[in-house]
């Protein structure tokens, strides 16, 4: 069997032509190519043989115009197109079925065709962007259209060509699989094969006033328009209707009638809610709703002085919500058919009849055998299942209502500069960012149900995990009210055929469901406050030197800390730092031609001392906030947990936290910690990196550069986070470093031409 290698082939090819075709009309065109092919990176693993990989490639190919025509002195028309198209297939090396081969319920060895390929993703994009300028007195005017379309082909098969367990190295040798899977593409549909389009519509105007030789004013708008994403056929479950009537709906009241739990009277306890499939009963072709969004920005500038600049400026900004971030929800486009080829690990076959491993009838020759119902396959339903196609299963939905995310930014500051080298910028910055989209649960187990307090409630968590009397069980429906397929599908799940449930199942908001998930809820928030400092020293008498300063206080709404609170809770976010500071520095050793020594020497001179240069940087910020679970904690002040000697062996004060896991928070105990504490950081980044440069001129055209870089000079490891698990004996400790680079060296050499 080949050894399963990897390799990495990357070549990029540009051009560029730019032609004046008159004296007011210019075009250039620009042509990008990229060709990648990694080899054997399709699903490897270190149980993967080479044959049960595969190559992943990239094939990209970018073409770009842009052609301005002065139309008049104080007329501009610029034009800008853009076509793309990426091509990502993802090969197999083989065309066999997978074989999946265990020891001890581990998996050892696979060979054959993965499960994930050949695969691929395609995408066509046009975009072509059109502006018209015009000068009039003190006003410059823009105005123009932006036009974006995407076409994208996503096809990912899985489990198509099949796949064999084998429980052994032995059962493998002879031929005696534990079970055989085969999902399948239902007739009138391709499959795997999805083809969503992302339009998008741009309209902006622009007028940027002189009002004076001090005062600058701009003053622009945008409006966007983006549809949302479809699919070319429809095929896919677009959301969740709270009011959809479902067929088990009066039988499972009912039933629940009969034998109610305490918590909830029957008269409380409704069933209603189902799946939407796209473009099917009314319901619209787009996963999420068309949106005009609308984009005004102010900026001013005004001089103080000839060494002082104010400027200002306020904008709104709107993200987009790209298809590529979605996986569609497919679910009856395909449906996989297993078979359990034997349950005494290969002591005898279920089939076919008379089967045995002595009779030579190996049960690979038929892995579909013909069933009961006269049926080899489970076929694929598409959208037959109707609203019932996910009760029962847990659904995580995509909001059609979802609105693009905004953020709002402004900046007020001020440029000084210092004689004839030095400025300073120091500014005010801030962004509100909102409708951001996360994930939250539409079937919370309500607040009166949950315990509180720092006593372990076993009682509580016992009642709600308790095992009652099912109302959703097959038994208590009747099979004359389903469609035979609705009915079969409820056969295969366990939640209809098992004559119990959870309670805690029984109390949540759409029981039926079991498990319900937004996962675009757009209520999250971002709140930022900035003070940026910058010094820069420019390039003078052979040197630079530049000094940035960032003050950042970043709060987020991003949590429920439980699931049932009404909104979400607000803290300090972990995508910044309070502090950052960053320092480069470069020098230009004064020797050599047009330095300020041996400026006239000879070139063997030169080519020695010539051209030398040397460059640092520094980088210093604290680390990220420690996360926490759910914990009890008896102590008065929880500031006391940063109250330590600090060290890799005790990185926080571990006193007044329950360390005896019998006595901790058990389920359905709403928090009562933190899920961050003030000041209780992980390792900061605290790095100095360094190079040594020698530039060799040979000629005009010739440059030889030798490089010496040294990255984190001081080889300072930085750590990662301290065990915050109080059950165990390395809480508070930090046990491990982060991926973060330690002192590296490295050498190059580069010539130009």
């Amino acid at each position: 069997m080949p050894p399963n290698t990897r390799d990495f082939n990357n070549n990029i090819y540009t051009g560029k032509v730019d032609w004046i075709i008159t004296a007011n009309q210019n075009l250039s065109l620009r042509y990008n190519s990229h060709r990648f092919k990694g080899v054997n990176l399709e699903n490897a693993g270190n149980a993967s043989a080479a044959e049960h990989t595969g190559n992943s490639n990239v094939t990209t190919d970018n073409l770009a115009a842009t052609y301005t025509n002065v139309l008049r002195p104080n007329l501009l028309w610029d034009a800008r197109f853009t076509y793309l198209r990426d091509n990502e297939p993802g090969e197999a090396n083989a065309t066999t079925p997978e074989a999946v081969i265990r020891q001890g319920g581990v998996t050892v060895m696979q060979i054959g065709r993965n499960f994930f390929s050949p695969r691929y993703t395609n995408t066509k994009r046009v975009q072509t962007i059109q502006s018209i300028s015009h000068t009039r007195g003190r006003h410059t005017y823009k105005i123009g259209f932006d036009m974006n379309l995407e076409r994208i082909d996503n096809f990912f098969p899985g489990n198509f060509s099949g796949t064999y367990t084998f429980n052994s190295y032995a059962d493998f040798a002879t031929r005696t699989p534990f079970s055989f899977t085969q999902a399948f593409g239902g007739a009138n549909t391709s499959g795997a094969l999805t083809k969503p389009n992302i339009d998008e519509y741009a309209f902006f105007a622009q007028d940027s006033w002189r009002v004076n030789s001090k005062l600058t004013v701009n003053l622009g708008i945008r409006m966007e328009y983006e549809r949302g994403a479809t699919e070319r056929y429809n095929r896919m479950i677009a959301g969740f209707d709270p009011n959809a009537g479902l067929p088990i709906a009066a039988a499972a009241q009912a039933a629940y009638a009969k034998s109610p739990i305490p918590e909830l009277p029957a008269s409380q306890f409704v069933v209603k809610g189902g799946n939407l499939y796209t473009g099917v009963g009314g319901a619209p072709r787009n996963l999420y709703k068309n949106e005009v969004m609308w984009l005004p920005r102010i900026g001013v500038a005004y001089q103080l002085n000839n060494k002082t600049v104010i400027r200002a400026g306020y904008g709104i900004y709107f993200d987009t919500i790209n298809v590529m971030n979605f996986g569609p929800d497919q679910f009856g486009y395909s449906r996989t058919t297993s078979t359990v080829m034997t349950t005494d690990f290969g002591q005898s076959w279920n089939f076919p009849a008379g089967a045995n491993p002595n009779s030579g009838r190996s049960p690979l020759m038929d892995p579909f055998p013909v069933r009961s119902d006269g049926t080899r396959f489970d076929v694929p339903t598409r959208d037959a299942l109707g609203s019932m196609a996910r009760p029962g299963r847990g659904f995580g939905y995509t909001d059609f209502n979802q609105p693009h995310a905004r953020q709002q930014r402004w900046r007020a500051g001020f440029q000084h500069q210092f004689g004839s080298s030095m400025v300073l910028d120091v500014a005010y910055a801030g962004s509100y960012s909102d409708r951001i989209s996360l994930s939250r649960s539409e079937s919370p187990l309500p607040g009166q149900y949950w315990a509180s307090g720092l006593v372990r409630n076993d009682a509580a968590a016992n009642n709600l995990n308790a095992n009652v009397t099912n109302p959703f069980n097959i038994r208590n429906f009747n099979q004359a009210d389903f469609s035979p397929l609705v009915w079969a599908d409820m056969n295969t799940q366990g939640f209809y055929t098992s004559s119990t449930i959870r309670k805690s199942s029984l109390l949540r908001a759409f029981p039926q469901m079991n498990g319900l998930t937004n996962n675009f809820e757009s209520s999250s928030y971002t709140r930022a406050d900035e003070l940026q400092v910058n010094f820069e020293r420019r390039f003078s008498k052979g040197w630079n030197f530049n000094l940035g300063y960032t003050a950042m206080n970043l709060r987020e709404a991003d949590i429920y800390l439980n699931e049932f609170d009404p909104k979400r809770t607000e803290r300090t976010s972990n995508d910044g730092r309070p502090h950052r500071i960053v320092a480069t520095a470069i020098y230009e050793l004064p020797f050599g031609k047009g330095r300020s020594y041996f400026n006239s020497s000879g070139k063997a001179v030169e080519y020695l001392i010539g051209g030398w240069q040397l460059s640092a940087t520094y980088e210093f910020q604290p680390g990220p906030l420690i996360d926490w679970g759910n914990l009890f904690y008896y102590g008065s002040d929880l500031s006391e947990v940063n109250n330590v000697d600090r060290n890799w062996d005790r990185w926080f004060n571990t006193a007044s936290f329950e360390r005896t896991a019998a006595r901790g928070p058990n389920s359905f105990h709403r928090r009562v910690f933190p899920t961050r504490i003030a000041g209780m950081r992980r390792d900061m980044t605290n790095q100095w990196n360094a190079n040594v440069a020698k530039n060799v001129r040979f000629n005009e055209r010739w440059n030889l550069q030798l490089r010496f870089d040294a990255l984190n000079v001081a080889n300072r490891s930085q750590m990662n986070a301290p065990s915050t698990d109080p059950f165990s004996t390395n809480f508070g400790r930090i046990t491990s470093q982060t991926a973060a680079t330690n002192r590296w060296l490295q050498v190059q050499a580069r010539v130009t031409f």
